[in-house]
């Protein structure tokens, strides 16, 4: 089985661990259920606040090792960290969570580490997604979002106008974040007028 990157350290490489799995656990969905008192059923509010939420997502790894030392150093180098991990089996997406050591036992001359990552419930792509667009007239822009809700980083060269559903916004040279303009899953489509050049980059994430 292909091994996790954890911050800037390998498992195999760093420590010559065997990963036997990492097994990957979605997040619940943060639920809200108004009770009707003597009615049948309940008030659904989960979507009350414009969408669903999610609680943290869990990743669990199971580590085979080869000598006590190695053991040692991997546990004191990752136990209560929040770190980026990377598993080599999904190499476009990394998770962002604190790394704890559940259990360690040994067999012999063979090592074993059990640890839990309590992660974002959503797993972000490694390439940003970078638009750059001429604006010389009125023109719609469209970019694809994936589950996670994802404001761009908007780079403005010269005096743009941007409509995003419905609310419009004057630029000038510069950079900004507007959090109106916060892309959902699908399709988003913005209107361009004025003269000059948009640049949007935000990253993508899916669920874990």
């Amino acid at each position: 089985m292909d091994g996790a990157i954890f911050g800037n350290k390998h498992s195999k490489e760093d420590y010559g661990a065997v990963m036997n799995y990492a097994r990957v656990t979605p997040p619940s969905v943060k639920e809200n259920y108004v009770d009707i008192a003597g009615g049948d059923s309940s008030i659904d509010l989960t979507e009350a606040v414009g969408g669903v939420v999610f609680e943290d997502g869990k990743v669990s790894f199971k580590f085979t090792l080869f000598d006590a030392e190695s053991k040692e150093r991997m546990k004191n180098d990752l136990h209560g960290k929040r770190l980026k991990i990377m598993l080599e089996r999904e190499p476009e997406f990394f998770y962002e969570g604190r790394v704890s050591v559940t259990s360690e036992a040994q067999a012999g001359n063979l090592y074993e580490l059990c640890m839990e990552a309590r992660v974002s419930p959503y797993k972000l792509e490694n390439q940003m997604t970078v638009h750059t667009e001429a604006v010389r007239a009125a023109k719609e822009i469209i970019l694809p979002n994936e589950r996670m809700p994802a404001m761009p980083m908007i780079t403005v060269r010269g005096n743009v106008s941007v409509t995003f559903e419905g609310s419009r916004f004057a630029l000038k040279t510069g950079v900004y974040e507007i959090p109106e303009i916060t892309f959902k899953e699908g399709l988003n489509r913005l209107k361009g007028s004025g003269y000059g050049e948009i640049r949007l980059e935000y990253r993508k994430g899916r669920l874990v």
